[in-house]
């Protein structure tokens, strides 16, 4: 066996969404790094798929075009509204949501950014991201790579590596980030815990059919189906593949130990006996809403589904782990540039771990709210937990294995069995029909989420907090209202740079906090009189007017600071301080907030760039 050495400042373990956007983004600052992957070729079996536009904007950091290529693997907007409830797809609909209904909800979430949260299966997002990373020369992408261990010291990491093909190598580096999913090895040999129930096991089948005679148009996205053979959800991609997903309580069950038998019995009962069908692959997991306990240890950090791990309901886990990817990246940037000390990679899981609590709330509240449709059909999600617990705890757990899984493929029929009465012509039935039909409505928050895809905020870490309560960012869980308050993400703006319309948080210093002002004059003035700030290495300035636009009052109504106010941005676009005073009488608390903001960086006696013609930003004019 050869064994061969490398090095780089990062070596990133894993070529999930998060492990290549953290690679990418790297690369973006001119910081080569080491990918490492198990893998030889890209999972082929979906798992996510719901990308938010939040994610789009930050891969257009790294690269426009890649956003771009990557958004059009996305379906019209259009087809992507429909979510449906019904027994078999061949029987008429129970009740469903159609999430693009109200016109005016959905024309203002298109004002909320560049993008728009879209449907990619993960076996099509993969192979695109794993393309990009190929052709970025400062990445080192190693596929077929097991980790069989590594070390890490004060002054790096160095990491042994099994290839498939019999080599070996032996990896240096600064600096380790563990992306390796959910089950991650590296995150095992840190001896991170990581807490947080069990809240179901999962198994799914992608397969392909023709489904055209019997789905109804436009195509739902989900589809939830509950009969006396099947309860689940049916999830259609693209050219005609489907992921069909449901519940077992036992690896002894059919649907684990023959998965191959299992679903082509039961794939038909759902697509209907007389439609050919091709089975792809087939998986299982654990449902689970976890953290871990410290998202870094030394030189060491974890990110994705390495870090936490969210139940599905919501599509919370990628996007996630995108912006985590982005959280470690300018910070890792500063300190590798020598910009900053590494305690500032400490900021990491203050900002991260206070918004993954949030999103780890809102699934498993989604998960759960999804009994308030199947309570009638005595089947809820709680008591399928209290079954899974059951069967993995004494006695159930001592039965012998094909006994077990008899024992709970039966408790599961006999669960599904009020289902019958949905096909039947009688009071009772229509009843049942109507109160499912009643709840569904319920569930929006399950499937609209852009208060939460936008409006997540860093209360915590590096943001200086205003005096005033802060008020509840964005209008809850569906409904977003953009807002510069400390922690939150700059509202996206379309402005006019350099002859291109570009949004205003792409124009923020990937390197430096950025002071958005629009009184130019006032606080070029002013900053170039305050001796402490004309020297900060760690700030440049971009004027933002609105000489083109037909809104006077536009840095009143989107910055929320008023004429004569500032907004100061973060590298990754999120807000750390405003003020809604003069330049001349915020300077100094504009300096202190510099000092809080950069006692982790390194200063030194380089004049901050002044504002130039060429940074005149002017809004986009609208109709």
């Amino acid at each position: 066996m050869s064994t061969q050495k490398a090095s780089a400042p990062v070596i990133i373990v894993g070529a999930g969404a998060t492990g290549c956007t953290l690679a990418l983004l790297l690369a973006g600052y001119g910081i080569p790094s080491i990918l490492l992957e198990r893998r030889k070729a890209p999972m082929q079996h979906p798992a996510a798929h719901v990308v938010n536009g939040r994610s789009f904007e930050i891969w257009a950091g790294y690269s426009e075009d890649m956003a771009q290529d990557l958004l059009a693997l996305c379906p019209p907007i259009e087809d992507i509204g429909e979510i449906r409830w019904c027994t078999s797809l061949a029987e008429p609909s129970l009740g469903g949501l159609n999430v693009l209904g109200d016109q005016k909800r959905v024309d203002e979430v298109l004002t909320h950014c560049h993008y728009h949260i879209s449907h990619i299966g993960q076996h099509q997002l993969m192979p695109a991201l794993w393309a990009w990373v190929e052709k970025e020369p400062l990445i080192s992408f190693v596929k077929g790579a097991n980790v069989q261990a590594f070390t890490t010291s004060h002054v790096g990491v160095t990491v042994k590596v099994d290839q498939q093909d019999g080599s070996a190598s032996t990896l240096e580096a600064d600096w380790l980030v563990g992306a390796d999913g959910a089950n991650s090895a590296v995150r095992e040999a840190l001896g991170i815990e990581l807490k947080g129930p069990v809240l179901a096991h999962m198994a799914s089948v992608f397969f392909r059919a023709n489904l055209d005679a019997i789905l109804p148009k436009p195509y739902p996205l989900l589809t939830w189906l509950y009969n006396p053979d099947f309860c689940g959800v049916l999830i259609k991609h693209a050219d005609d593949h489907y992921i069909l997903m449901g519940p077992f309580v036992c690896r002894d069950q059919e649907m684990v130990r023959d998965p191959q038998a299992y679903w082509a019995r039961i794939i038909p009962t759902v697509i209907g006996e007389q439609t050919p069908f091709e089975i792809k692959t087939q998986g299982n997991w654990s449902m689970t809403a976890q953290q871990a306990s410290r998202y870094r240890d030394g030189r060491a950090l974890l990110a994705g589904d390495a870090a936490h791990r969210f139940p599905h309901t919501g599509g919370f886990g990628l996007n996630g782990g995108v912006q985590d990817a982005q959280n470690i990246a300018w910070k890792l940037a500063a300190v590798l540039e020598g910009r900053a000390k590494d305690t500032l990679l400490d900021s990491y899981e203050v900002e991260r771990k206070a918004v993954i609590q949030l999103f780890l709330a809102q699934s498993v509240g989604n998960h759960f709210k999804l009994d308030e449709v199947t309570t009638y059909l005595n089947i809820t999600n709680r008591s399928l937990m209290g079954v899974t617990r059951a069967f993995a705890s004494a006695p159930l757990k001592w039965l012998p294995g094909r006994l077990k899984g008899r024992l709970a493929d039966g408790m599961m029929k006999l669960a599904f069995s009020k289902t019958k009465l949905l096909s039947r012509k009688t009071k009772q039935a229509d009843k049942l029909r109507k109160q499912i039909a009643d709840a569904i409505p319920g569930q929006i928050e399950h499937f609209v989420s852009t208060g939460l895809e936008f409006g997540y905020a860093y209360k915590a870490g590096l943001v200086i907090p205003e005096a005033l309560p802060q008020p509840k960012i964005g209008a809850g869980v569906v409904d977003y209202k953009p807002t510069t308050w400390p922690g939150a993400r700059l509202p996206h703006v379309p402005v006019l740079h350099e002859g291109q319309t570009k949004p205003l948080i792409h124009l923020v210093d990937k390197r430096k906090f950025t002071l958005i002002v629009h009184d130019a004059d006032a606080w070029t003035q002013a900053l170039s009189q305050s001796t402490g700030l004309a020297r900060c290495r760690h700030l440049t300035v971009v004027l933002a007017q609105s000489s083109l636009s037909s809104d006077p009052q536009w840095p009143v109504r989107q910055l929320e600071v008023g004429q004569h106010g500032a907004v100061l941005v973060r590298p990754d676009g999120h807000v750390a301080w405003r003020t809604h005073k003069h330049a001349a009488s915020s300077i100094e608390a504009l300096n202190q907030a510099m000092t809080s903001l950069t006692t982790c960086f390194v200063s030194d006696q380089r004049p901050v760039p002044m504002p130039s013609p060429s940074h005149q930003l002017s809004v986009r004019r609208t109709a």
